[in-house]
């Protein structure tokens, strides 16, 4: 009889501890989701600017040379990266002006001979990258762009004089691969002239597109 009590209540013992695991088991699996994500993050590639500080490049566009009409532009520029957010750089443009008004109701009359129409600027600047960002091409690859400020001073040859000329403006530049860029500026060239009476400010507004290479 004590024997059987024994068994039974050794019994009892193991169906208690195998009740125990089975529910500690149950409550291990409630803890996971219902549905397990199917999620894989997906590496971005995008172009970062190589240790070289200095970029070389060429762009063209547009400059509007107050009085002359607008005129094709073409230069080059070399730049030296101080650091990720300050660099210098310096220009030089080649543009020519065209008819003033008078001319254009006077007929035959010049304000300036063809080789006095040649305009020519070089400058040295120093610009700050302000919004550093971001451009999307596909979801997996990025462009690093920056937007900055850029001002200076220099020279422009035009009208049979070199005149000291004051310049500011701002520029979009895109990262395309590790040391080529691409950008867009905006800059104003300030320069006193008096080629058509009294001498006062002129304001020749440039707007150009350009490619460049780190090295």
């Amino acid at each position: 009889m004590e024997n059987r009590t024994q068994h039974i209540f050794l019994k009892g013992a193991f169906m208690a501890g195998l009740a125990i695991v089975s529910t500690a088991a149950f409550a291990q699996e409630d803890e996971r989701p219902l549905i397990e994500p199917d999620v894989q993050p997906e590496p971005v590639d995008e172009a970062l600017i190589d240790t070289e500080n200095f970029e070389i490049g060429v762009f063209s566009g547009i400059m509007n040379i107050e009085d002359f009409e607008s005129s094709f532009l073409w230069g080059g520029k070399l730049t030296y990266h101080l650091s990720e957010r300050f660099f210098f750089e310096a220009n030089v443009g080649f543009a020519e002006g065209g008819e003033t008004s008078f001319e254009k109701l006077a007929g035959n009359v010049q304000v300036l001979s063809d080789e006095d129409r040649e305009y020519t600027y070089y400058n040295v600047n120093l610009g700050i990258n302000i919004l550093p960002g971001e451009a999307f091409l596909t979801e997996n690859y990025a462009f690093n762009t920056n937007f900055y400020l850029i001002g200076g001073a220099g020279a422009t040859d035009f009208a049979g004089d070199t005149r000291y000329t004051a310049n500011a403006g701002a520029g979009y530049q895109v990262l395309l691969t590790d040391s080529i860029a691409i950008q867009l500026v905006v800059r104003e060239h300030l320069y006193r002239i008096d080629v058509l009476g009294e001498e006062k400010l002129s304001m020749n507004t440039e707007v150009s597109a350009g490619l460049s290479v780190f090295f």
